[in-house]
């Protein structure tokens, strides 16, 4: 995993033409402050989140500083396939082009738990979502920017491989192992991505290790251990942001928070990744199935 300590950090343009962001997992943790730091560059925000109240006072906020930017919450669970529907339709509503979209939403789980579809849930929301979500958002992308930021983990590195088991938390549950084999999901996702849609710009992340709820529920000891060496959300948003916005950079890369860096072998794999999009279409249909414009 990475230093906690930060690199030398790139300045962000700010004189970038404002664009419509997308970010899912925007009311808490890295997603908050990306948002926070994204509308203060001038970029209008479309905040997705679960969590009424801490949406609503997320997007209040936004209003106060940007009030003219058009910032807007849409409420709703990442986790179902019903979900994405809704979230996607209400994005729909608010505009007709997607500049970028972030899927910074996480979930890792000490216990096995189950999404209402009855898959594990790292994998639910980790790799079903952002692959689910940016199917549905497609034709806004097309009309925008085009550019998708998946947020990854250096924990990836614990997976050597997938399988079918794995989406229904089959077989046995270890959370690390749980949650790195849902990031390399993510991970061929983006591979995948980027192969079969030129058109698009793919970027996956490290954000370093950062101090969020992610680890909630976690033995204290456990918690207090990671809090030790981890940097801040807003550090911890900065190479979100700087993905999102800066210009020139290619497509199919993975940045180990500000510096390029080649993942794993497991997540470089092109028939992996071939064959978990096929599964993941038979799981939830086919990509860019239903249209949310």
């Amino acid at each position: 995993m990475a230093d906690a300590h930060d690199p030398a950090e790139p300045a962000t343009a700010s004189a970038a033409p404002p664009k419509t962001i997308v970010l899912t997992g925007g009311t808490a943790g890295i997603g908050r402050q990306a948002v926070r730091q994204l509308a203060a560059l001038g970029h209008r925000v479309i905040l997705i989140g679960r969590d009424r109240e801490r949406g609503e006072r997320v997007e209040a906020d936004l209003r106060r500083s940007v009030p003219e930017a058009g910032h807007a919450l849409v409420l709703g669970d990442l986790a179902t396939a019903k979900g994405i529907e809704e979230i996607s339709g209400r994005v729909g509503e608010l505009t007709d082009r997607v500049d970028v979209l972030v899927n910074c939403a996480g979930m890792m789980t000490p216990k096995l738990r189950l999404s209402e579809e009855g898959f594990e849930l790292n994998v639910a929301v980790n790799h079903l979502a952002p692959f689910s979500l940016t199917s549905r958002l497609l034709p806004l992308l097309r009309n925008g920017a085009g550019r998708v930021v998946n947020v990854n983990s250096e924990v990836h590195r614990n997976a050597h491989g997938i399988d079918v088991s794995d989406l229904r938390g089959e077989g046995g549950y270890e959370p690390f192992r749980a949650y790195g084999k849902s990031k390399l999901a993510n991970l061929l996702f983006s591979l995948e991505l980027s192969s079969r849609y030129p058109e698009l710009t793919v970027l996956a992340l490290h954000p370093g290790v950062v101090r969020t709820s992610l680890g909630r529920s976690f033995p204290k000891a456990q918690v207090m251990l990671f809090m030790a060496i981890a940097t801040s959300a807003t550090k911890g948003a900065r190479p979100v942001v700087r993905l999102a916005v800066e210009e020139g950079l290619p497509s199919g890369g993975y940045w180990d928070r500000f510096t390029p860096s080649q993942p794993s072998a497991a997540a470089r794999d092109a028939a992996a990744a071939a064959w978990l999009w096929q599964v993941t279409e038979e799981l939830r249909g086919p990509f860019e199935g239903t249209r949310a414009a």
